[in-house]
């Protein structure tokens, strides 16, 4: 089995398949593990998204005390692909998307 994060890694990407999928979305994955996008799907009316699964991350900034997300930046590529980053938290399994859908 892989590193651990590997593994939180890919449970934040079949926790955001498992969503799109509830909304009635059809969804694919990439055959390749590398790449500017984790996810495909594709609405009811033909509306298509790219997203880039992270894990949800917080962290507590010096003087502060209230938690605050880490935002990851998306590549040249996939800001030219309008890729969006779903923040999935894995113990809760919540999705939040980047831009909002």
């Amino acid at each position: 089995m892989g590193s651990s994060r590997h593994v939180i890694g890919d449970i934040s990407e079949l926790i955001l398949v498992e969503n799109l999928l509830r909304r009635g979305w059809y969804v694919y994955r990439p055959l390749s593990a590398w790449g500017p996008v984790d996810v495909i799907a594709i609405t009811a009316v033909g509306k298509l998204y790219l997203f880039d699964a992270k894990t949800d991350r917080f962290r507590v900034n010096p003087n502060r005390r209230k938690r605050s997300r880490i935002y990851r930046k998306r590549s040249a590529l996939q800001k030219l692909l309008r890729v969006r980053i779903a923040y999935v938290n894995e113990r809760t399994r919540a999705v939040w998307f980047v831009p909002a859908l």
